[in-house]
Formats: structure tokens, C-alpha cells, sequence
């Protein structure tokens, strides 16, 4: 193939954002295509409407669907980019000169006379490029699942957020409220009002740290998601036989980032009962009941 034709044709399967091959391309109203992650993290936060990478035109456009003749033609140049590799000398098996399988349990490349060994025999092998394809489509729909959760995160901070705000208005009504509720009964009750005040300020100041680590705790697992995303991306960029033999133990700690996300708080304060009102209330009953 002419070289700028090659050229040429590498331009557009390379996303302009991370300036790799693409990654579940997608494209938008302008025409442009970008890997699904990259456009994603490059529109998080962004107001409507967002606008493209490249021309700068707007777009009301959240919701995209992968560009599968792109996809196929990135897995087109993936392929041939492979075979160059493997047909090099030094990629081939040195004992037989031949190109190399990929063995599923050792995670390694083998020629189709060392998978057939004694060490090798009864493990799974398949083609490379059959392998890689199918390790990428798996990190593709792990990718999509973490986003997923980074953005379950945010809302949950978003929510706590406003939570916070929330409760110290809250608190300050309910202490207005059980002053002036107070405020109608006799002076002797002055001490009772006092420790109702103290206990209210203690159990809603335990509750607001409560709130403020659940915040903490949010965004320290953002930070674990956004680190595992990027790691996750950074794989997929990666040739493929270099991907097949690396991404076991990744895949494994995406899983178990993804665990334990932090749940925003429904706080509530204690019933405390104003002894006073309660006397009053127990008089007017007394002072309704018909005469027998």
C-alpha cells in the first residue's frame, strides 16, 4: 500500500483526543469520531451543549452508539499490525520457526509444536488476533461498566453535597422550633430546654462528621475510579500481544474497585419529648373530658 495512502487511512481511525487507535468509536452529529471513553471524560461536566474536539461545533448529543464499520476497520490495522510483528525473526518460536498461539492459562505465545508439549498440551491456545479481539471487547464492556460507576459516584457526592447544606439548615430550624416551643412554657423548665439544646447539638454534630466522611469516602473511590478508567485505557492502546500477557491481574483489581461503593447517608434525629408540652397536652385532655 502507497505510504501517505497508509498515512491517510491511519488518520482516520486514530482518535483525535488520545491520538491512538480507536477505542469503541463513536460518532457525533459533526462527523467526527472519538474513542466512547475519551469523548465521555472529555464531556464530563461540560454544559450543553458540548462541543466536538476537532471543529468546535456544538452538540446536544449524550448518548452515543459505537461506529462498527470504524471498529472493524480498526481491527483491520490492529491485525496487520500483528502480523508484522509476528513475522519478524525474533518473534518467532527460536526451536521451530514458526509463528506464535497464544496459550490462555500461562498468558504467554507459543508455536503450534510447543502448544502440542508436554507442558503446554492440555492448555486452551487460540490465534492471537482471535485472542486480543475478544480481551478487548471484554475491557470495552468493562470500561463501560466503570463509567457507569464513576458516574453513580458523583451523583451520590452530588446528593450528599447538598445533604450537608440541608441538615445545617434542618438543625438550625428544629433549634429555633424547640426554643420557641419552650419559650411558651413556665421558666422552671429552663434546664430541661437547656439539655434538650445540648443533646440536639451533640447528635446532629456526630451526624454532620457522619456526612462529611460519607463525602471523604466518595471522593477517594472517585479517585480509585477515575485511576482504574485510565488504567483500563491504557491497556486497550496497548499491542496486542503485550495486552494478552498483562491483562489478567487488571481486569481482577477493576473488579474489586468496583466493590464496596460508598452509599449516601439518610440522616435523622432522635424523638426527644418536651416534658412540658407533654404536661400541658395531658391538662387540656383532662380539662375536655365530659363531665360523667
Amino acid at each position: 500500500m502507497d505510504l501517505d495512502i497508509l498515512q491517510a487511512f491511519q488518520r482516520e481511525i486514530t482518535c483525535a483526543i488520545c491520538l491512538h487507535y480507536l477505542i469503541d468509536p463513536v460518532t457525533i452529529g459533526c462527523g467526527h469520531s472519538f474513542c466512547r471513553p475519551c469523548l465521555s471524560l472529555s464531556w464530563e461536566g461540560a454544559p450543553n451543549p458540548a462541543h466536538c474536539s476537532e471543529c468546535r461545533e456544538p452538540s446536544w448529543q449524550r448518548k452515543f452508539k459505537t461506529n462498527i464499520v470504524l471498529k472493524n476497520l480498526v481491527s483491520v490495522a490492529r491485525k496487520a499490525s500483528l502480523w508484522q510483528f509476528l513475522s519478524s525473526e525474533e518473534q518467532m518460536c527460536g526451536t521451530h520457526k514458526e509463528k506464535k498461539m497464544f496459550c490462555e492459562v500461562d498468558r504467554s505465545l507459543l508455536c503450534s509444536l510447543c502448544c502440542n508439549s508436554q507442558e503446554h498440551g492440555a492448555h486452551r491456545h487460540c490465534p492471537i488476533e482471535g485472542a486480543a479481539a475478544d480481551q478487548r471487547a471484554k475491557l470495552e464492556k468493562q470500561m463501560r461498566s466503570l463509567w457507569d460507576k464513576i458516574q453513580e459516584n458523583q451523583r451520590n457526592l452530588r446528593e450528599e453535597q447538598i445533604m450537608i447544606n440541608h441538615w445545617m439548615e434542618y438543625v438550625l430550624l428544629v433549634r429555633k422550633m424547640t426554643r420557641t416551643n419552650y419559650a411558651e412554657l413556665h421558666p422552671v423548665l429552663y434546664k430541661e430546654e437547656e439539655q434538650h439544646l445540648e443533646e440536639l447539638e451533640r447528635e446532629s454534630w456526630n451526624i454532620l462528621q457522619q456526612l462529611k466522611r460519607t463525602v471523604a469516602q466518595i471522593n477517594q473511590k472517585r479517585k480509585q475510579l477515575k485511576e482504574m478508567h485510565e488504567e483500563l485505557m491504557g491497556m486497550c492502546h496497548k499491542p496486542d500481544e503485550e495486552l494478552l500477557q498483562d491483562l489478567g491481574a487488571l481486569l481482577m483489581r477493576n473488579e474489586y474497585v468496583q466493590l464496596h461503593m460508598p452509599r449516601p447517608v439518610r440522616p435523622e434525629l432522635s424523638i426527644r419529648a418536651i416534658t412540658g408540652l407533654m404536661d400541658r397536652y395531658s391538662r387540656y385532655r383532662g380539662e375536655c373530658q365530659p363531665a360523667v
